[in-house]
């Protein structure tokens, strides 16, 4: 399988792409995972309510614990406290819902601002460049059976490329067709695909 073309400015081309469509992933991921940590610093007043809860909870339990050892109404002195720390712990796990909703909206965010640009990308590029390989590596086994070969892509020449093109790969096409004078027909069709005539 042959990734790049055999001719240097074909290759440079495609490199070239290929290093452009790299940058762009990259860069999409990167702004991906700026956004990401944008909506994630919305987590912060969650935090804030799931500590103020949390030990607005743990003070109150421990006064109930305390008021507990009063004789005889200390049970119902705890009573009290026990219902304010339960809503302490009510706060501390609405902060902690808030953060989880955060994480996950800067999550799925951040994936799908990086995703859509990258796959419009793809989705226009890898097609061709694949297509490309393909047909280059038949193009190489083709050629490299010998010259008789060349005449698969001479013929192909002659029923795709335009008439001035043919001229001036050869001043008569159909005659070095028909005598079997290929070289100049082939190359031109390989050439389009940045491979040689011949192996290197």
């Amino acid at each position: 399988m042959r990734i790049y073309a055999e001719k240097s400015g074909h290759a440079f081309r495609q490199l070239f792409s290929d290093l452009v469509v790299a940058w762009w992933i990259g860069l999409w991921v990167w702004i991906g995972m700026r956004i990401h940590d944008m909506v994630n610093k919305l987590a912060g007043p969650g935090r804030t309510i799931e500590e103020a809860g949390a030990g607005f909870a743990t003070t109150l339990r421990d006064a109930g614990r305390e008021v507990a050892d009063v004789p005889v109404v200390g049970d119902a002195l705890r009573t009290p406290f026990d219902a304010a720390a339960e809503a302490g712990a009510t706060l501390q796990r609405a902060g902690q819902a808030q953060q989880d909703v955060v994480h996950t909206l800067a999550l799925w965010l951040g994936i799908i601002l990086a995703f859509l640009p990258i796959a419009l990308v793809l989705f226009r590029y890898l097609p061709d460049r694949i297509r490309w390989i393909r047909e280059a590596g038949a193009a190489i086994r083709i050629r490299g059976r010998g010259h008789e070969n060349l005449y698969l892509f001479a013929l192909r020449a002659i029923a795709t490329r335009p008439l001035p093109e043919l001229r001036r790969a050869t001043p008569d096409p159909g005659h070095a067709f028909a005598t079997g004078d290929y070289e100049a027909l082939a190359a031109m069709e390989l050439d389009e695909l940045g491979l040689r005539a011949a192996p290197p």
